[in-house]
């Protein structure tokens, strides 16, 4: 194991674990402040937009669309890249232990994101998912290669709705979205949720709600209720839990999220922060929904808290911008069209300029780091 000792002592090192959305827009931001050494640890080589996942599994767009590279990214931002993978944290030291090296810190931040949910069901892991560009890779080139005819989404979250509307687009496959709940979308507002099954019923989507998965087989999919459903193809899109790391962190957490204070620091840790998806962050009776847009917004308050920590000022508290309680989102519906989604308001229309407003969003944050 090799010891990192790079830090300069007129220097706050802020080891930064995790290159997604909100590591990346947080160096982005932090490299402007003064006072800081910045450490990237990120096994990947680049940074990656899920967001655009679907559009590339429905062949809108190429990798370089969704991807930039690191190493380069960092240097312009003068930080340091580390790639290894990070496996455990002393607290007591301040140092994490990556598969190659330990490395000290003044300020740790953890933003790992999170990895696939399977719940348990059988057969589940063998399914298609879009969590990681790997996988999305993998899932176009089989369809591609194998053109199933009947292709089954689990979980109807926005990523597994934006997934279908891609889907559905192409010629020559019957579509079938499956969701646990009642309702499709049921983390967003009632009304979102009629207005989607009326758009995927439009395209000929077969939408099956109230049905709990038991099994994934080659096949098809059985559910709890001994029916079935026979696919080619299954993609999982149902759910996220903490990253291995997190799960492993002796770490005040709710429901397996790290627990947040006000400032964006884990709970009782004054030199931890945390944001993004392996978080949970509650601020005056709001939760954070885990979402690119919020995820933006945590990493650059936590940029400036960053530099007030560096000067010796007090941190400011974070205030929660897209709440479960009034979520923020923008859908593709596939055809160039797309719909917005703000608490109970949805905005169906005009379709094609919400879809170019968010393909502007999500192709702007990989220019940003090119």
């Amino acid at each position: 194991m090799r010891r990192m000792d790079l830090k300069r002592r007129d220097l706050l090192r802020v080891v930064v674990v995790g290159g997604g959305i909100g590591g990346a827009e947080l160096l982005r931001n932090a490299a402007t402040k003064e006072g800081l050494e910045l450490v990237l640890v990120e096994p990947k080589d680049r940074i990656e937009c899920q967001a655009l996942y679907p559009d590339y599994l429905g062949g809108e767009i190429g990798v370089e669309e969704m991807t930039a590279p690191l190493d380069p990214f960092c240097r312009r931002m003068g930080a340091a890249h580390l790639r290894d993978r990070a496996l455990r944290v002393d607290f007591a030291d301040r140092r994490v232990t990556c598969e190659k090296n330990d490395l000290d810190y003044d300020i740790l931040v953890l933003v790992p994101g999170a990895v696939q949910n399977y719940f348990g069901v059988e057969g589940a892991e063998k399914a298609f998912t879009i969590n990681t560009l790997e996988e999305t890779v993998r899932a176009r080139r089989f369809i591609e290669r194998a053109r199933p005819e009947r292709i089954a989404v689990i979980g109807s979250g926005p990523t597994g709705v934006e997934t279908v509307c891609f889907l559905a687009a192409r010629p020559g496959s019957k579509i079938s979205i499956v969701e646990m709940m009642d309702r499709l979308l049921p983390t967003l507002s009632k009304n979102s949720s009629i207005l989607m099954e009326k758009i995927l019923s439009g395209k000929g989507v077969e939408v099956l709600t109230g049905k709990r998965v038991s099994s994934i087989r080659e096949g098809g999919v059985a559910f709890a209720d001994g029916t079935s459903l026979d696919c080619e193809m299954t993609i999982w899109t149902a759910g996220i839990r903490p990253a291995p790391l997190i799960e492993g962190l002796d770490l005040p957490k709710k429901k397996g999220w790290l627990l947040t204070d006000q400032y964006l620091r884990v709970q009782g840790r004054e030199d931890v922060f945390a944001f993004g998806d392996g978080a949970w962050i509650e601020i005056d009776g709001k939760l954070a929904t885990k979402t690119g847009m919020e995820a933006e917004i945590q990493a650059k308050h936590t940029a400036r808290n960053l530099a007030r920590l560096a000067r010796g000022a007090p941190l400011k508290p974070y205030s929660v911008r897209a709440s479960t309680d009034s979520p923020v989102a923008l859908i593709s519906t596939g055809c160039g069209c797309a719909v917005g989604i703000y608490g109970d308001l949805c905005v169906p229309i005009p379709k094609r300029i919400i879809y170019t407003f968010k393909s502007w969003i999500d192709k702007s944050f990989v220019k940003r780091f090119k």
